[in-house]
């Protein structure tokens, strides 16, 4: 009865929104593998270069999650509230 009031794109989908961080390694692998199979010319090293392209993403997603925290954490209530 929840689900009919569900608005998408405004609300999170309910039940689903403790899971969210289990979405983003299976949306990498896939805008990864969809990537290097249109842009790479020859197909020898596709799986190396999707794996690579794949630990990229993962790195540089933790790396702004990792600098976001320390941001709102740390270096925002240092700041003087006028």
């Amino acid at each position: 009865m929840q689900l009919l009031a569900w608005m998408p794109f405004v609300q999170p989908m309910p039940g689903a929104m403790h899971w969210w961080w289990a979405w983003v390694v299976p949306i990498v692998a896939l805008v990864s593998v969809t990537w290097k199979a249109i842009r790479l010319p020859s197909l020898e090293r596709y799986w190396r270069e999707v794996g690579w392209m794949s630990g990229q993403i993962l790195l540089g997603m933790l790396a702004l999650a990792v600098g976001l925290t320390v941001l709102v954490q740390w270096v925002v209530p240092l700041l003087p509230a006028d």
